[in-house]
């Protein structure tokens, strides 16, 4: 999972948000037998995990199941290959996709790349279509306007706009669920695809949203330019200009500032101004860091990602394709890839959080959300700060305090 970085360090990765739901929910729909869903991955991730889903977490399985790798990429063509009932093991490039075996005897966990080809050993392999696995961030940017034009039939609800509120584009690609808050003077243009604004959330005066666009529940979109490809899921606060951009739940970015073409994690804060780029000088793709390689992603326009709990200072100017590892404070200008749980400020080297600060913080941000921060979220972080002390090391980060 290199290419979704910090991404995932908090989280099973199929968890990340695509269009208007989790890949979890969206791969459940592409596959035409699936009663029961279980999460297999990394063990700490456990409580923290079933605490949030409720779902089994890396208990042993037995009789027929259908293994799907947590990035595979939900749609007709998933459907297609797991709808075969024979034992198989499909493959992408060497990645195990979705295999339908019997689980006696598979320990449950992370399936490695060896286990992984084993199984196409003792099954019938196929070869899946190439794309069958995001195989990093910047694909699930790529196609999350597609997907949210997909997803945007399940809302059929549909609330009456104020007088003064205009729509642009098919009355079809406009939906307003009941509940929600729609000012007046506020713009929908649904002429590229389909506005979903959800239940309890809120679009305040002079806003224009552009579509494909998905504003999930208790979200307020404040006076803010969205742009199309964009989907801001629930507990947000967003102001400014966005486009083509993930925003995981609970996230701020309540004022002025730019954000386009980015993945920004859960319980993030973009103070005012802060502003990423998403485009090259010289107009040439974009690359980034996936584990100890620079990988190319072919993408001409591509901003950072950013992980839970990562914090942006007022005026901030973020490079494309940068990585912002989770817990991390930054300011001024960042130009390089920052590891978890630091502060950085420009400088060539960053200074090491203090783990009860970080923790500490995200308690109260929490709190402001009538949150609380749960023993299970509790110990994962501190769990991750121990495993992530490699990468600050390698990286030059240094003990100390900041003032």
């Amino acid at each position: 999972m290199e290419g979704f970085g910090p991404l995932v360090s908090l989280r099973h990765a199929s968890l990340l948000r695509w269009g208007t739901k989790t890949l979890l929910a969206a791969q459940a729909e592409s596959v035409s037998d699936a009663t029961d869903t279980a999460l297999w991955g990394r063990e700490w991730l456990r409580d923290s995990t079933q605490e949030s889903t409720g779902k089994r977490y890396n208990e042993a399985e037995e009789g027929g199941a259908l293994l799907l790798n947590a990035a595979a990429r939900p749609g007709r063509g998933l459907l297609a290959l797991t709808s075969k009932r024979t034992p198989f093991a499909a493959y992408e490039g060497g990645r195990l996709v979705a295999a339908r075996v019997h689980l006696g005897g598979i320990e449950p966990g992370v399936v490695t790349v060896r286990q992984g080809a084993r199984m196409g050993r003792r099954l019938e392999r196929l070869d899946a279509p190439k794309g069958s696995v995001f195989e990093g961030y910047w694909d699930l940017i790529e196609g999350n306007g597609l997907a949210i034009g997909e997803q945007a039939p399940e809302y059929r609800d549909r609330e009456p706009l104020p007088q003064s509120a205009h729509s642009r584009g098919p009355a079809s690609n406009l939906r307003v669920e009941g509940g929600a808050d729609v000012e007046h003077h506020v713009t929908f243009d649904a002429r590229l695809g389909p506005v979903v604004v959800e239940k309890g959330a809120s679009v305040e005066s002079f806003s224009r949203v552009m579509g494909p666009c998905y504003i999930g529940r208790r979200t307020k979109v404040l006076s803010a330019l969205v742009g199309g490809g964009t989907s801001v899921f629930e507990g947000c606060k967003v102001g400014g200009q966005l486009e083509n951009t993930i925003v995981m739940p609970n996230t701020n970015k309540a004022h002025h500032g730019y954000v386009g073409d980015s993945y920004v994690g859960e319980w993030v804060n973009l103070g005012a101004g802060s502003t990423f780029s998403n485009l090259k000088n010289t107009y040439g793709t974009v690359r980034v860091r996936a584990g100890a390689k620079e990988r190319d992603t072919g993408m001409t326009k591509l901003g950072p990602f950013l992980g839970d709990m990562a914090k942006v200072s007022i005026g901030a100017l973020v490079y494309s394709g940068r990585s912002i590892g989770p817990g991390s404070l930054v300011s001024g200008l960042v130009s390089e890839d920052v590891p978890s749980f630091t502060y950085h400020d420009g400088s060539s080297e960053g200074v090491e959080l203090l783990l009860e600060s970080v923790i500490e913080t995200q308690r109260r941000m929490m709190e402001r959300r009538d949150k609380e921060l749960s023993r299970a979220q509790e110990k994962l972080i501190r769990r991750v700060f121990s495993l992530t002390a490699a990468e600050r090391r390698k990286a030059g980060v240094r003990k100390g305090r900041i003032g």
